[in-house]
């Protein structure tokens, strides 16, 4: 089991795009590179998905050139993870901003609903710090992919 936002986490999500051949499609004809930053306490974890006609990777840090980015809190990011908040809501009510080329976003959308059962394994072993700062074992929901990832710690 791994905790939410870190590497540990992001390594499983790593494991799971690269064992999912399908994720080629999204990134074909032309990669799309999709970076998250989720601020966690005083640091912001970065990290992002690349896909490419040759498949999916998951990675620490900010991407080269992102296509799109997606900004977060940690309280948003979770909610998204865990399926209690679409995507879609929580850029409305301005939880999740995102950057970048949004068309590319709207093209790619039907494959990307496809990612909550690629991420399925990891949804199902992730965990949470609990409020007493040990962890608690909860079923998540990967509902899209600017929920979650492999950490990069920066300060602000």
């Amino acid at each position: 089991m791994a905790e939410f936002l870190s590497e540990a986490w992001i390594v499983e999500l790593d494991r799971a795009a690269r064992d999912a051949s399908a994720l080629g499609g999204i990134g074909a004809p032309e990669p799309l590179v999709v970076e998250q930053r989720v601020q966690r306490g005083d640091v912001v974890v970065v990290y992002h998905f690349s896909f490419t006609p040759d498949g999916a990777r998951v990675s620490i840090g900010p991407a080269a050139a992102p296509d799109l980015v997606l900004v977060a809190d940690e309280d948003t990011a979770r909610s998204l993870q865990q399926g209690s908040l679409r995507a879609q809501d929580a850029t409305v009510s301005r939880r999740l901003k995102v950057r970048g080329q949004i068309q590319r976003l709207r093209g790619a959308g039907e494959a990307l609903r496809s990612l909550d059962d690629v991420w399925r394994t990891v949804r199902d072993a992730t965990t949470y710090p609990a409020e007493s700062g040990s962890s608690e074992r909860r079923r998540s929901r990967f509902a899209d992919p600017s929920a979650g990832g492999l950490p990069r710690r920066t300060t602000r």
